[in-house]
């Protein structure tokens, strides 16, 4: 059997600015045996600068302006966590995130870009709006629209950008050519509106040269926009008695005022906090301080590049343009640098390439004294942008992986590691059990004799008289790379049956199955994946109370969970009436989600909205459901909507209808069907495609797939009277299970075995 070499190294990248999906393609591209690729950032589709000022104006789509790092990453094999990182022990060689237990790395790169200094002026952080964060800026961006859509005021609505950089002039030309076009695309009319750009310097784009200045000025003013040279933003305060409640007050230096109503910043940037509290060397702005080789100049292991970084040796402006060019010399020397080899100098070009656009398809191109402009210079930047794109978007791994020879000997671990035992000796070492123990926190249960707090071969429980012990067995191999998350979907999965059941969980015992690692690599991802599954059990209230670990080539994880119920009160498959509306809980696609996945033809925000409806948890479903009288309920999984569904109508001896269109699906699900992405499960899921009396009737609708979706982790279908069933989806909805909806109504059984009508 083959195997792939332990892992006994890892290489973290926190960020996914553009130097950092550059260096991901590139690495793919090598053989590294023994060591781990992850990335770590906030967002899974991360903003490619170069394209914003066109989405803004409306040439683009959102995904055609946005690096797919959760697709990036799968194509190139990769771990990928979605969080935030908040700090970094160098010591330890950890690094902390919101959400996640801690990570450990061997190298790290870190790119996290910078945001506008807001915080420096008084009342700007709660009076202005910063271009970044960018998903906040979009969302503020279609808010404002859909304010002047609806706005019913007559005086002009002045916007402004403070900044007077190739940010500020874009942006506002951007925000401009979209709004002059909106009557038009809405039929509405807009209230008039005045544009402005507040710039501190004596001249807008100061970092240009001349002829660019010139241009732009002229431009500016040809389409009415206000220019404020000399305008040193100190103050920002709201006009109480104006007659604009939106009204806003700059102040400058110089005591001059203006007044707006929507402030847009651009100014210079400002890094994280968290790599100087963690006492990386940086400079007395807080950016990161690197030597020629992108290396930091206070930890060898640690790289840095992008806005986040400063080359003490060749500073340069913040731009995109030089991030781009820093991809293959952070790829060169990571490699190096696993090989203990001296790392190599890497010196940025002084003159530059700057394409800047003017709102429309019109852009200026210039590089040192030198300009041109046309909208012949908007379709070059164009191809650069969307060749940019492509090649990340649309990247796959090749069938024939090069190899990289001087990284064949990587590791004295991979090297010497000796052959893997089976049977007992597969399991994993008991001191990295204890140490994972002793982490863990399992609320107190008294029914609990003896758990995870005693050295016993087993776990003894006491079932309280008058109660049936409800106990249910679920695992399965990992499908995603964030073990916590997997930890959390495996666990939530198993405790769909008891939930179904009407059952209150008491305790779980362990599955799990480890791939070959360093030990310490093992200790972290066993660590990682019960952190996330006991923080599953400790939301019901659970307890774990023991388990088994091995080692194997692939990462499984599995529960035999218990619950404990009122013999008078459980659910059964058994119990649906006649009139009873279908309810459904949870939208339904992981399966085609997931194969899409593996394919790397999926989204990566499809992929977080259903890893987010995976580990949501059933247990305030299944509480709702009983509270409105219930009798009947199953959760779907591997069987999919209709498999389960027959299970309920053939306990009961009823028939029932089901409201295609009605059904809730997770995004992108529909994507998946309509190009023919299934789970390889489907094929078996749909030998019972007889028991529909009508599926001929529907063949030509692609979303007929679903129903035969094999699901992780998925919602509760039950049974609700029909006078219930409106206040039931109600308060469901309020409690969360936001696409809880009613799919169907129980029917009188017929003759023959269709047991399904569809509508």
């Amino acid at each position: 059997m083959k195997t792939h070499p332990p892992i006994s190294r890892d290489v973290v990248f926190i960020g996914g600015g553009h130097t950092h999906a550059i260096a991901l393609k590139m690495l793919a591209m090598k053989s590294l045996p023994g060591v781990r690729l992850t990335l770590i950032s906030s967002e899974v589709q991360t903003p490619y600068s170069g394209m914003l000022p066109g989405l803004i104006a409306g040439h683009y789509s959102y995904d055609e302006t946005h690096i797919d790092l959760g697709r990036l990453c799968r194509a190139c094999g990769v771990r990928f966590i979605e969080d935030t990182v908040i700090g970094l022990d160098t010591e330890t060689q950890t690094i902390n995130c919101k959400n996640h237990p801690s990570f450990s790395y061997d190298i790290l790169s870190i790119d996290i870009g910078s945001t506008p200094d807001i915080a420096s002026v008084t009342g700007a952080t709660s009076l202005a709006q910063g271009v970044k964060p960018v998903p906040v800026f979009l969302e503020y961006w279609r808010t404002l629209q859909q304010r002047l859509i609806d706005s019913t005021k007559k005086d002009k609505v002045r916007i402004g950008t403070v900044g007077g950089g190739a940010s500020a002039v874009e942006v506002l030309l951007a925000m401009q050519q979209h709004l002059n076009n909106l009557p038009e695309l809405t039929k509405t009319s807009l209230p008039d509106i005045e544009y402005h750009i507040i710039s501190g310097a004596e001249q807008i784009l100061a970092s240009h040269n001349r002829k660019v200045r010139n241009q732009y000025s002229a431009l500016l003013n040809k389409r009415g926009v206000l220019v404020h040279n000399n305008f040193r933003v100190t103050k920002l305060q709201r006009l109480e008695n104006n007659t604009s409640s939106d009204a806003k007050q700059l102040q400058s230096a110089e005591g001059h005022t203006l007044e707006l109503d929507e402030v847009i910043w651009t100014t210079a940037a400002k890094p994280a906090a968290w790599p100087s509290k963690a006492g990386l060397s940086c400079s007395s702005q807080g950016f990161i301080t690197v030597n020629d080789a992108l290396q930091t100049l206070s930890h060898p292991n640690i790289f840095a590049t992008g806005d986040i970084a400063d080359m003490v040796n060749h500073p340069r402006p913040k731009a995109g343009v030089f991030a781009v060019r820093q991809g293959p010399p952070l790829v060169e020397n990571i490699l190096l640098s696993l090989q203990n080899k001296a790392l190599k100098p890497y010196k940025p070009q002084r003159k530059f390439l700057s394409l800047v656009s003017t709102g429309d398809k019109y852009a200026v191109a210039s590089r040192g004294g030198w300009s041109v402009s046309g909208e012949w210079v908007w379709r070059w930047k164009n191809y650069i942008d969307q060749a940019f794109m492509t090649q990340l978007n649309d990247f796959r791994m090749p069938q024939n992986k090069p190899s990289h020879s001087d990284i064949e000997t990587t590791s004295a671990a991979v090297e010497s590691t000796p052959m893997r035992c089976g049977g007992c000796g597969a399991k994993v070492g008991q001191p990295i059990l204890q140490r994972v123990i002793n982490q863990l926190t399992t609320p107190l249960n008294n029914d609990v004799q003896l758990g995870l707090d005693a050295p016993d071969d087993a776990a003894a429980l006491t079932v309280p008289a008058g109660k049936y012990l409800i106990q249910s067995v679920d695992a399965f191999r990992s499908m995603i790379d964030d073990d916590y998350l997997f930890g959390q979907i495996a666990a939530n999965h198993a405790l769909g049956d008891v939930f179904a059941m009407g059952a209150k969980p008491h305790s779980a015992q362990a599955i799990v199955t480890l791939p070959f690692a360093k030990e310490s690599k093992v200790e972290q991802q066993l660590l990682h994946v019960m952190e996330g599954a006991t923080k599953v059990f400790n939301q019901c209230g659970m307890t774990l109370v023991g388990g088994h670990t091995a080692e194997g080539a692939e990462l499984s994880l599995g529960f035999v969970v218990n619950g404990l119920a009122d013999p008078s009160a459980i659910l059964r498959k058994s119990g649906l009436q006649i009139g009873d509306k279908i309810i459904l809980t949870k939208p339904l696609g992981t399966g085609a989600l997931f194969a899409a996945d593996m394919r790397g033809e999926a989204h990566g925000r499809w992929i977080t909205q259903a890893t987010q409806s995976m580990i949501q948890l059933n247990q305030s479903a299944a509480e709702c459901l009983i509270k409105y009288g219930a009798k009947a309920c199953t959760d779907v999984t591997g069987f999919g909507l209709v498999g389960h569904l027959v299970e309920m109508l053939r306990a009961s001896e009823v028939n029932a209808t089901l409201s295609i269109n009605e059904l809730p699906l997770l995004e992108g699900a529909s994507d998946c069907f309509k190009a023919g992405i299934v789970s390889t499960l489907q094929p078996q899921n749909e030998k019972i495609r007889h028991v529909i009396s009508n599926l001929d009737q529907f063949t030509d609708l692609p979303d007929l797939a679903v129903l035969f979706d094999p699901q992780t982790a998925g919602g509760l279908i039950a049974g609700i009277s029909a006078k219930a069933a409106d206040q039931c989806i109600d308060e469901l909805v309020s409690s969360g299970y936001l696409h809880a909806a009613v799919i169907g109504e129980i029917t009188q059984a017929s003759t023959g075995s269709k047991q399904i009508t569809l509508m």
